[in-house]
């Protein structure tokens, strides 16, 4: 190993070792690459890892006739976010900003690299390209937006990309909703009054009402209970519980906030379980 490899320690040293990269000084008018890799967790699980985009982009450089000089990655962030919410895209980006400039391109795998939408695929090459005269190239495919034909290479790549993240997400919400609906266990937090049935059996696992001597629904029934008795006195209402040793699913002791929250909770007023509550859509559990 020379150079940057000398200097490393602990997780970027693993890293550079395991996708066999050799750093090395730019030799005059040679081109200074750095090497940008990225993987979400959904492309972990397919086997898409770091070393496996890692050493083709490494060999690429190499055939190039670039000097690399530097590795980034982020393993496990979406394609979605931002670049400055991806931790080490963001320290390329400070590093870009660098005088003299510390290297001349970045080189990623495939598109999707770069970011699955077009807020999260353009601004950090742009800004790139346009404050620090420093080019994005793509090893599936080879090519890089130095030209006007591989900008709209780029372009349409960015669209596929964006697309492929639409598709994905509908499945995977398509796929929880129909989950819901047949009662079972999509992931999140089990309101209490529920308990999981089949915890850990892949396809077995189902939400039920916790109906057992001890169970969380009989506190839910003596709150309401409670609750009627004192005319929506949340506090006497918490008082009642607790001095029947009706305790909280933590096992400490109900505030009045707590005990409304969880008695005047939607899943016990409309017997519906929303597990996932996002800007597009909810599965429900009914």
């Amino acid at each position: 190993m020379t150079d940057l490899q000398q200097t490393l320690t602990g997780e970027k040293k693993t890293l550079l070792q395991s996708i066999e990269a050799v750093s090395e000084t730019a030799s005059p008018g040679q081109l200074r690459a750095v090497a940008y890799l990225r993987v979400s967790t959904e492309e972990q699980k397919k086997g898409y890892g770091i070393t496996y985009s890692g050493k083709r982009v490494v060999k690429h450089i190499t055939t190039k006739g670039w000097a690399l000089v530097d590795v980034f990655a982020d393993e496990g962030f979406s394609g979605s976010l931002d670049h400055n919410k991806r931790p080490d895209l963001k320290r390329l980006m400070e590093m870009a900003k660098q005088e003299p400039r510390p290297f001349d391109l970045v080189c990623v795998y495939q598109e999707r690299a770069i970011g699955r939408r077009d807020k999260a695929f353009w601004p950090w090459v742009w800004k790139l390209e346009d404050d620090h005269n420093i080019f994005t190239a793509v090893v599936k495919g080879d090519y890089d937006n130095t030209t006007d034909e591989g900008r709209s290479k780029m372009r349409k790549a960015q669209d596929r990309a964006e697309d492929e993240l639409v598709t994905i997400r509908d499945r995977t919400q398509g796929g929880i909703q129909e989950k819901a609906e047949e009662g079972g266990y999509t992931g999140g937090n089990v309101p209490f009054g529920w308990r999981i049935e089949g915890q850990g059996k892949k396809g077995e696992s189902r939400v039920v009402l916790d109906t057992g001597k001890a169970g969380e629904w009989l506190t839910l029934a003596e709150g309401r209970r409670l609750a009627v008795k004192h005319r929506g006195d949340w506090r006497a209402v918490a008082l009642g519980l607790n001095a029947a040793n009706l305790f909280t699913r933590s096992g400490t002791a109900w505030s009045r906030e707590n005990a409304r929250a969880r008695i005047m909770s939607h899943a016990v007023l409309e017997s519906e379980i929303v597990f996932r509550n996002t800007s597009s859509k909810s599965a429900r559990s009914g």
